[in-house]
């Protein structure tokens, strides 16, 4: 009965994993759709259960299968299929995956599969749109990630380093983790800015949030009213952003943080959350306000950002180890007036090798983004804001970093 069970559960899998990839394929009208995907990760599941040389017969079979159909394609109508028939293969050999006992993994791929055929018009517009530089820096990205990465020493030299407080190899992984966070998020700006101030807001503070706060407020300098009003909305959104941002940082390098501090900020995006709603519906519409960001990822950027982690890594442990729990705190709060991502990722490493307690590092985040929330002021004032939206700006930092300390208030009581 039990191996019955488990025979059944790897056919589901495998026929559920067919069927996302072929939905997808049969809404953009593939001649190739639903039954037939469903079909190849069934094949692909019980040729492997029966053993792997079946497994690699069907394959090859599904190999020669999808070649005959491209060379009537291109004989009939001059054009290849080759996405549909590569995503065939692949559903074949997640089917194949299933039945090693990797579900999980196969059905997170199958999933990946899925975005990747969905958003082709998305991709398809994103590439265009890059230039030579940003094309150039997507590759020195890849480069340094899976070239330089690896042959990077873990630490320094005891002479150089006795307290152990750098690590290349650690700094650049931070580099490469927060630079694809932002890869990403900078291609959702690039795709979907344009429909609005609100997506505009978000996605630039997950880029980057200081300079979303500014290049908003340069962009609204001398519109009228309704539009520097949509724009404080992007501002705050952007605050947002930044929050959730360096949470994702935090849980990343050290999930336990998360547990500490949630109140605080679960206070501060819902007091700012709740300001959004009013201006927008007390707000005209006023035309969109797109913004340009730099592209996220250059060398220079990099090292810079390299730098700034291993600096702020080094105050952070410095100031932990010799001033105590008080000097942490100051050292956080500092650091987020110069990158609460950098800052973020210094505290999470530590709390991940057992230097400084989860608690520590989770309070350490949420001040590192009350000092960047406090920052957004005087960095709105020199893009332009001023006079109303300026002051308006300051008073909503201002309630959202006393709404974060009455959140550390109540968990620190407790």
């Amino acid at each position: 009965m039990g191996d019955f069970q488990g025979y059944m559960e790897l056919i589901g899998v495998s026929l559920g994993i067919g069927l996302l990839i072929g939905l997808e394929r049969e809404w953009a009208h593939k001649d190739v759709g639903l039954r037939t995907f469903a079909l190849a990760a069934l094949a692909g599941c019980l040729a492997w259960r029966i053993h792997p040389i079946a497994a690699f017969l069907v394959l090859g079979a599904a190999i020669a299968l999808v070649s005959l159909l491209n060379l009537r394609s291109l004989l009939a109508e001059r054009s290849l299929e080759m996405t549909t028939s590569v995503a065939l293969l692949v559903t074949l050999l997640l089917g194949m995956v299933v039945a090693q006992g990797y579900a999980l993994v196969a059905a997170a791929t199958a999933v990946l599969v899925t975005m990747l055929l969905a958003w082709k018009a998305e991709l398809v517009r994103f590439t265009v749109g890059l230039s030579l530089e940003e094309l150039r820096s997507i590759v020195l990205f890849g480069v340094l990630t899976l070239v330089v990465y690896p042959l990077l020493p873990e630490g320094l030299p005891p002479w150089l380093d006795p307290l152990g407080l750098v690590s290349l190899r650690e700094a650049w992984l931070v580099v490469v983790i927060l630079s694809a966070i932002g890869l990403v998020n900078y291609a959702l700006l690039r795709l979907y800015g344009a429909r609005g101030i609100h997506f505009t807001g978000i996605l630039g503070g997950l880029v980057n949030s200081t300079a979303t706060v500014a290049e908003l407020a340069r962009r609204c300098g001398g519109q009228e009213a309704t539009a520097r009003d949509r724009a404080l909305e992007g501002m705050l959104l952007a605050n947002v952003a930044m929050m959730a941002r360096n949470g994702l940082i935090l849980g990343i390098f050290a999930p336990g943080a998360l547990l500490h501090g949630w109140l605080a900020v679960g206070l501060m995006a819902g007091v700012t959350g709740w300001m959004v709603l009013r201006m927008a519906r007390r707000s005209q519409q006023a035309p969109g306000l797109v913004i340009r960001l730099a592209f996220p990822f250059s060398l220079r950027h990099g090292l810079l950002f390299g730098v700034f982690y291993l600096v702020i890594r080094a105050a952070v442990g410095l100031a932990d180890r010799f001033l105590g729990p008080g000097g942490f705190m100051v050292a956080t709060f500092l650091g987020g007036l110069v990158s609460s991502a950098s800052t973020a990722a210094a505290a999470a490493t530590l709390a991940a090798q057992g230097r400084i307690p989860m608690e520590a590092a989770g309070l350490g985040v949420v001040l590192a983004s009350m000092a960047s929330l406090l920052f957004h002021v005087p960095m709105a004032r020199l893009g332009g804001l001023e006079g109303t939206w300026l002051r308006r700006l300051g008073a909503a930092s201002a309630l959202t970093v006393l709404a974060g300390i009455i959140g550390l208030a109540v968990e620190g009581w407790r």
